[in-house]
This record gives C-alpha cells, sequence and structure tokens, in this order.
C-alpha cells in the first residue's frame, strides 16, 4: 500500500500533494407518544431543602435536578432558562410546588417519565397524542439541541441513536438534531453521548414534536485513575495500529449514510449538496478501494444566477470521504513505516461513550519543513482502540499547500489556505468498531489581482452512518455502483422540503437553514 504522507523512492519527505491520496476535498478555482405509559410522579411529590441564590433560571433548574436526582428537559422558547431568579430558601416542601414557584409560569406544565421531567405547553402534549393516535405514522420524528450542562453552549458532532437497532444520527454545529425511528421502537431510549460527557439515555416519548434542550455533563476522571496517565504515547498509539484486526469489524457490512457537502463565500452559502447512500463496507482487513458506494436520493442547491468571476466546486463526494477512515487507510501519523516524523505526547484522559481514552496529542517534529498533520488521538484505555481523531495540517505551514489544491486558476488570483481540518469517529456494532462519522473544513483567502479585498471560501463535506446491516451482505453490480467522481446531477424540480421523509438526515447549521430557500433547487432520486 502507498504511503498515506511520506517519503518516495529516494526516502526523501514528499510534498502534501503525494502524501495524501484520500483527501477528499480538491479545490477547482476557475475565473409520540406511545409511551403514555407514564412513571409515577413520585420525583415531583418528593419533599426537598435547598438554598437558592440569585441566579438564571438555567443554572436554578441544573442545582435543583441535581438536590433531587432528575434531569430537566425543555423548550426555551417555552421555558425563558435566561429569565432572574431571586434568591430563595426552600425547606422540606414538594418538588412540584418549588419548580411552580421558580418557573413562575403557570402554563408550564410537567411530564414525568423514570428520572426525566419535561417542562412543556399543554399543546406538546396535544401534539404527542396525535401523533401517537395516528395508526397510518409508520416512524416518529424525534428533535433535540444538545448543550453543555455548565455553560448552555451547544455541542457539535454529539453521537445519538438507538443502539440495539444499530440506528443513529449526530448533532450538527447548532447541536440540534433530527432522529427518525419507527412508531413501535418509542418505548426505547436514546443513547446520547461526546466525547469528553457523561453518556446520557433519554426516553423517546420527550423527544416528539419539538426541539427540546438536553443538557450532558461533563466528565471528570477520578483521582485514582491519574496512574494511567504513565504510558508511553507513541507505543500507545502502534499497538492501537496493531490491534486492529482484533478491534474493527471483520466482516462485510452495509451501512446506510448520509452525506452533505457546501461551499460558502464570505459566509455566504453558494452551492449546497445532500445525499443518502447505501455503502458496501469491506471488512477492515482491506483498504477503502474494495468499499463500494450506491446512490439512493439527492438534492443540491446553488446560488441563483451567480456571477462569480471565482467559481469553487468539490469533486470526489461520497466514496473519498470512506478513504478518510484512517483505521482502514493507514495516515503517515499511525503508519509504523512513517512515526518517526512526529512527536506523539500523553494530554488528558477523556470520557468517550463511557469509556476511559486516553486523548494522545502528535505534531510533526520542528526540522520537518513539509506540511505534515497535527491533532488528537482517542485510544481507549482498555483494548486500545482507535475510538476517535481530530487532525489538521500543521497550521503553521498550511499556506504551503496551495499548489496541491489548486488544480486551475486565472491570472491574478492568488490563494492561500487558512485551515485544513478533519473529525473521524467510531461507533461498535456487535463488539467490532466501524467508521461513523467523518467531517472535513477547508478555508481558503482568495485574493484577485487590483482588488483590495481578498474574499474567503469555506467548503465542508460530512459523512454520518445512520445503520448498519450486517445479514446478506454482497457487493453491487458495477451498474449499480457511484464513480469516485460522479454524485451530483443538475436535474431540475421544484423544492420539496418534505424530500427525505422516513430517512433520517443532518439537521443543517441555522446559518445555511436561512439560506436554503434562496438558492435554485435541484434534486435527483435514484431507486434501489
Amino acid at each position: 500500500m502507498e504511503p498515506s504522507s511520506l517519503v518516495g523512492k529516494n526516502k526523501q519527505i514528499k510534498p502534501f500533494c503525494y502524501a495524501f491520496h484520500w483527501v477528499v476535498l480538491f479545490v477547482l478555482i476557475i475565473i409520540a407518544e406511545k409511551t403514555n405509559a407514564y412513571e409515577p410522579d413520585s420525583i415531583l411529590q418528593q419533599n426537598i431543602t435547598i438554598s437558592i441564590r440569585t441566579t438564571t433560571l438555567f443554572k436554578a433548574l441544573n442545582q435543583i435536578g441535581d438536590k433531587a436526582g432528575c434531569f430537566f428537559i425543555y423548550d426555551s422558547r417555552d421555558v425563558e432558562s435566561n429569565r432572574r431568579v431571586k434568591s430563595l430558601e426552600w425547606s422540606g416542601k414538594p418538588l412540584n410546588d418549588l419548580l411552580n414557584q421558580v418557573i413562575g409560569d403557570t402554563l408550564i406544565k410537567y411530564r414525568v417519565i423514570g428520572k426525566h421531567i419535561l417542562l412543556y405547553r399543554p399543546k406538546l402534549s396535544d401534539t404527542l397524542k396525535a401523533q401517537s393516535q395516528d395508526q397510518n405514522i409508520k416512524y416518529v420524528q424525534l428533535s433535540g439541541r444538545i448543550l453543555d450542562k455548565e455553560t448552555a453552549q451547544p455541542l457539535a458532532f454529539a453521537t445519538v441513536g438507538i443502539p440495539s437497532l444499530a440506528l443513529g444520527t449526530i448533532s450538527n454545529l447548532d447541536g440540534v438534531f433530527t432522529l427518525r425511528i419507527p412508531k413501535q421502537n418509542t418505548d426505547s431510549s436514546i443513547v446520547i453521548s461526546h466525547i469528553g460527557y457523561i453518556q446520557r439515555k433519554v426516553p423517546a416519548g420527550l423527544l416528539a414534536a419539538k426541539t427540546l434542550e438536553i443538557f450532558l455533563e461533563p466528565s471528570f476522571i477520578p483521582v485514582q485513575e491519574i496512574f494511567i496517565r504513565n504510558i508511553d504515547a507513541r507505543n500507545t498509539v502502534r499497538e492501537a495500529v496493531n490491534k486492529r484486526s482484533q478491534n474493527y469489524i471483520q466482516q462485510d457490512i452495509y451501512i446506510t449514510a448520509f452525506y452533505r457537502e457546501g461551499v460558502l463565500r464570505n459566509n455566504r452559502i453558494l452551492s449546497y449538496s445532500e445525499a443518502f447512500t447505501k455503502i458496501f463496507k469491506s471488512s477492515y482487513s482491506f483498504d477503502s478501494r474494495y468499499d463500494q458506494v450506491k446512490l439512493i436520493r439527492f438534492r443540491k442547491m446553488e446560488q441563483a444566477n451567480r456571477r462569480d468571476t471565482l467559481d469553487v466546486k468539490l469533486q470526489a463526494g461520497v466514496k473519498a470521504t470512506l478513504d478518510i477512515d484512517i483505521m482502514k487507510n493507514l495516515p503517515d501519523f499511525l503508519d509504523p513505516e512513517f512515526t518517526q516524523y512526529y512527536d506523539y505526547t500523553r494530554t488528558d484522559i477523556v470520557v468517550y461513550d463511557n469509556k476511559s481514552a486516553y486523548a494522545i496529542g502528535f505534531k510533526q517534529k520542528p526540522e520537518i519543513t513539509e506540511p505534515l498533520f497535527a491533532g488528537l488521538l482517542y485510544i481507549d484505555t482498555e483494548t486500545l482502540t482507535l475510538l476517535a481523531a481530530e487532525f489538521e495540517i500543521n497550521p503553521d505551514m498550511v499556506e504551503k499547500t496551495a499548489s496541491q489544491l489548486v488544480v486551475k486558476r486565472g491570472r491574478g488570483i492568488r490563494v492561500k489556505p487558512q485551515k485544513i481540518k478533519y473529525l473521524v469517529k467510531y461507533q461498535p456494532q456487535d463488539g467490532k468498531w466501524y467508521v461513523n462519522h467523518v467531517r472535513g473544513e477547508i478555508s481558503l483567502k482568495v485574493q484577485t489581482r487590483f482588488w483590495p479585498f481578498a474574499n474567503t471560501f469555506d467548503l465542508f463535506f460530512e459523512y454520518v452512518a445512520l445503520q448498519v446491516d450486517t445479514l446478506d451482505v454482497k457487493r453491487f453490480s458495477k451498474r449499480e455502483t457511484l464513480k469516485t467522481t460522479e454524485v451530483f446531477s443538475n436535474t431540475q424540480t421544484e423544492y420539496d422540503p418534505n424530500f427525505w421523509n422516513d430517512l433520517n438526515y443532518i439537521e443543517p447549521e441555522e446559518n445555511i437553514s436561512k439560506a436554503l430557500p434562496k438558492l435554485k433547487k435541484y434534486t435527483l432520486t435514484v431507486n434501489e
């Protein structure tokens, strides 16, 4: 297999263009309420004693939840979480009465499932009942926004799903997710996890009809586990690579996946594309050349009547995202033959899916003059499985990659790469791991001669595995598969807000959502 980043026949370090055969973005610069079996309201009736100082309702609810041993879920449009709450001494009286006083809104009602308390206005309950009673509904849509419990900041790329069904999705940059599940599974629990946070299970019945806010609690490793820090970082990385055959799927599987990509110019979207695919994922004993992609459904939106002198497009698409499965296609910072060009350090121990993981940092050695990677690897402390990786081209040298990214450009145009970043996450299936989420981002500064202002182009792509199937897995026929360079088509149709129907997808971020109605819409549907 060709080295992914370094060294040729003369054993010298090669430039970035030969280094990363799997780099995806080539820039072409050319001029239910089925769970109505409620838990008893014993939590609301319990007597508690608490002292609350003047603070926000958000912090007050966190304090009450910690004291009462429960979790609050609500829509911030219903519950004014930024409202100030006055100091309060509460002694030996029911939680229900305390909430009434602290929230101060008689229209807010409470619904209890297990240790979760949903704060809602009555119309939410009515919607849930209507959705539950409609016998024609086969799927129920669950929505939520995932936030840090301490800071209330959105958590991007959190994993959301029902592991027993091998069904899931991720949150977007705003922390928002949408998950469609079979109606008969609305009594299941949705598992939410994020690197560095305690995993959370939420009853699916609480999440129908509205985008409710769910708070994850940061995780701290106990002091008695500090001894684990005494590891050799380089050797740990080497062992993680050596254990690939033990830790990763050694059988062929089908992955139902969602893919999207976009191009923004000065923070204004130029194009946005989405695809729903079925992937033949070969065993981890093979590299990604054996993987296949079949396009199921697709749509593309572009800025209408665009007259930019500069046009930025993405090529390679869905298939190339599979090449960034770094445990199938070892990049130089994992390939034992080339790790000599990197320094490795243990930086922390974090929680990932309720597992302790080493956070191992890496960066190119100071004497290396060509742009290589820097980043973090998250490796399970017990099994040494690589669980996730965040990495980027060395920021101090990223401008050197311009000649490799730009295929063609007009006279007087100067391109300066500002950022090239990647994120890869893995998930287990029957005790073995597979690539679950990939995201790539490229940022460019483009300066045109005789024009004093530079334009910024931001390009991104994202892949998420929605469902895994291990039964009767066979390779696709050649006519069904998607060619590496053929992803999109300009078949024009009217915009359909229900385009994905019962399929799961990644919610666009707020800035993209607002821009999409203004773009020209294209759609292509391909049946299996």
